[in-house]
């Protein structure tokens, strides 16, 4: 992607930079996202196993990169004892989130209980703490909307990513200081759902995410790829996230330079504690 002409500055609110698919690719993914604009990127930990890793990228790009620290939905058999513990550490020792925790009832593992447990512990926690946390969610709408709207406004702000639920609770949602952020599924053309949601969220509560490096964007025909993996599909990386900053404004009738200075500075509230 070329070097944006009106030098627009993006926020990438949601990614896993230190995914083993692009280790390889870092040094090109960080340059194509400078060109691209981007400035800031937020990489969400998933378990234990790679807190260190995404320690060593906010160390080795602390002008760049922003991180939260979490056990994913999908990891939770991979917690150790002393997993809360151990991420109240962690998050002691450096500016950092929450995330990316969550609730995911598409897995089939007969786990949705223990799974709940954990994400709840680590929402607690972030209430505990007022810090910023980041949220997935997946086929487990009504569990999640009924604990986030039992919960008094967030103190630091959550963020919802890759929203996909209901389009009447983004206004509830709002009132509990809850954002969502909008990625690669975006420019899916029969991805109605998740277009409508773009339209209809609060000004103000909606970022941009790459989730780097998965959910894609659909790339125009005859558009070169920048990384493709191992299964022959396209990765997804923050350069991208200009990409879907533009039909966001589209969307919601805006320009490209208003939806770059919104999602900005609503970054730079959110995830202002890991800005320190």
């Amino acid at each position: 992607m070329p070097p944006d002409s009106q030098n627009l500055v993006w926020i990438d609110a949601h990614s896993h930079l230190q995914d083993p698919r692009l280790a390889a690719h870092l040094p090109q993914v960080f340059a194509r996202a400078q060109a691209a604009g981007v400035g800031r990127i937020h990489v969400d930990a998933t378990c234990e196993a790679d807190w260190p890793a995404v320690a060593a990228l906010a160390d080795a790009h602390p002008e760049t990169v922003l991180v939260s620290f979490g056990v994913h939905p999908w990891f939770i058999r991979d917690r150790s004892a002393g997993w809360l513990q151990n991420l109240r550490d962690v998050l002691a020792s450096r500016p950092a989130g929450i995330g990316e925790i969550g609730l995911d009832a598409r897995l089939g593992d007969d786990l949705d209980a223990d799974r709940e447990a954990v994400f709840r512990a680590q929402l607690d926690l972030s209430y505990e703490l007022a810090l910023p946390a980041s949220l997935h969610c997946r086929d487990a709408w009504e569990p999640m909307l009924k604990i986030l709207f039992a919960l008094p406004p967030h103190p630091a702000g959550l963020l919802i990513h890759a929203y996909s639920g209901p389009p009447d609770a983004l206004a509830p949602l709002a009132d509990k200081n809850v954002h969502v952020s909008f990625g690669g599924t975006l420019t899916r053309p029969k991805n109605l759902r998740a277009r409508e949601n773009a339209m209809r969220v609060p000004a103000g509560r909606f970022l941009l995410e790459s989730d780097a490096p998965d959910l894609p964007p659909t790339l125009p025909e005859g558009t070169a790829p920048h990384l493709i993996g191992a299964d022959g599909k396209l990765l997804s990386e923050p350069a991208y996230v200009p990409r879907v900053g533009r039909l966001l404004a589209d969307l919601r009738g805006a320009t490209p330079a208003a939806i770059a200075a919104e999602t900005t500075a609503t970054a730079r509230r959110l995830f202002a504690k890991l800005l320190n």
